[in-house]
């Protein structure tokens, strides 16, 4: 976040970026640090699970493609 004021990198408001940072989230503690990292974990199973599904789909797509030919 480039101003670190709770705008995210577009003035969509936190957590809208890549999740590259911490944006304006105060981390103090090692409890707070496991909080924001189960967070992060829980973002990133969600888009693993989206590109898989992609993935799946373009190879579905391609094999019938090929199957036409």
């Amino acid at each position: 976040m480039p101003k670190f004021d709770g705008t995210g990198p577009s003035g969509k408001g936190p957590m809208t970026g890549r999740g590259g940072g911490y944006c304006v989230i105060p981390i103090n503690t090692t409890e707070e640090e496991l909080g924001f990292l189960k967070n992060q974990e829980q973002a990133l199973k969600k888009q693993l699970k989206h590109v898989k599904t992609r993935i799946k789909r373009i190879e579905v797509s391609t094999s019938q493609k090929e199957a036409t030919r």
